[in-house]
């Protein structure tokens, strides 16, 4: 190989070595960003913060409770461990038809909670300063969420959303 050769493939390597570690210390910076997973609950989206997800299953066999509220669908038995199985849909009161089909585990201070989900869409990063506060249209008064993001995923604030009045017990 020649001496110009060698001094260009050098000098190649180099530059994208230094774009490669300014990619890393621009996105390390990126502390206002979330990991969300996307579901979709009748004719609305949610984005739970991984964060606080520990599982999306598929929808277990659930035992409903005499007496219960109509939000609250039951218990269920998710590998051992027995879930609260809460209707994001009917709590939170969204439009459309919902139809179940999963469940959104949640770590809770109490213990796992669930919560049904009638699609797992995807999932990605969305940075705090991209989430409105519901001017997009999106009915978001009410519940406990970080905003709504421009293609109108209501991203939930999951601390504030497991201390709502209905859901504590005791």
């Amino acid at each position: 190989m020649s001496a110009d050769l060698e001094r260009h493939t050098a000098k190649i390597l180099r530059e994208r070595a230094e774009r490669l570690a300014r990619d890393v210390t621009r996105d390390s910076q990126k502390g206002d960003e979330i990991e969300i997973a996307i579901c979709a609950v009748g004719d609305e989206t949610f984005g739970f913060p991984v964060r606080h997800l520990r599982e999306i299953v598929p929808l277990p066999a659930v035992t409903r409770l005499p007496f219960a509220p109509a939000w609250i669908l039951g218990i269920s038995q998710v590998r051992g461990t027995l879930l609260s199985v809460i209707d994001l849909a009917r709590l939170s009161g969204v439009k459309g038809t919902s139809t179940p089909a999963y469940l959104a585990v949640l770590d809770a201070h109490e213990g796992p909670i669930a919560f049904t989900v009638d699609q797992v869409v995807s999932y990605r990063r969305v940075s705090l300063a991209e989430l409105g506060a519901g001017e997009s249209g999106v009915r978001a008064e009410g519940r406990a969420t970080l905003g709504v993001t421009r293609n109108l995923i209501v991203v939930l604030d999951i601390p504030r959303l497991l201390q709502q009045p209905e859901l504590v017990i005791g």
